[in-house]
């Protein structure tokens, strides 16, 4: 079975933009979630999502929470959260606030505030965050640095005052 190219969708506010010939559909979604039951559709208003069958790769930087459901490669920073759902797959170094891991995730992980592990999650890299969960019967391979933030900010402050 030949694979052709590959053809993104852009949404943008509720008229689609298409670019590429009829092959392996890229959707990245912004605005209110989709009228199906799938796990992220309770998600608020203004999330990115990434739909279950898309392939991204790549560098995604965005100040909104975002919900991956399919498959992304590359480094992804959120100012928010980013949620991987069970059909997820993510194999990327991830930068947020908060990170929720319920599918699979190669790569380090660094959050401001929380990184939580469910059940049947699977996560092979190094976590940064002040706060770690793990549930029962999730797969975790990798380092933990765990620190306070209150700790942190001073440290920094002290660094900048000593370099003046």
């Amino acid at each position: 079975m030949a694979i052709g190219p590959r053809r993104w969708r852009r949404m943008v506010g509720s008229a689609p933009a298409e670019h590429g010939p009829e092959s392996a559909v890229a959707n990245v979604q912004l605005g209110a979630a989709a009228p199906d039951a799938s796990p992220a559709a309770d998600a608020a208003p203004g999330t990115a999502r990434i739909e279950p069958g898309c392939e991204m790769n790549g560098t995604l930087a965005l100040a909104r929470p975002l919900v991956i459901e399919g498959e992304f490669g590359g480094a992804i920073a959120s100012e928010s959260s980013v949620l991987v759902t069970e059909g997820g797959s993510v194999v990327a170094t991830i930068r947020a606030r908060t990170v929720v891991i319920r599918g699979a995730v190669v790569g380090d992980v660094f959050a401001s505030r929380e990184v939580v592990i469910h059940t049947g999650a699977r996560l092979h890299g190094d976590v940064e965050t002040p706060s770690l969960v793990v549930e029962s019967g999730a797969f975790f391979n990798g380092r933990t640095r765990m620190y306070r933030p209150e700790q942190e900010a001073r440290a920094g402050a002290a660094a900048v005052g000593a370099a003046l």
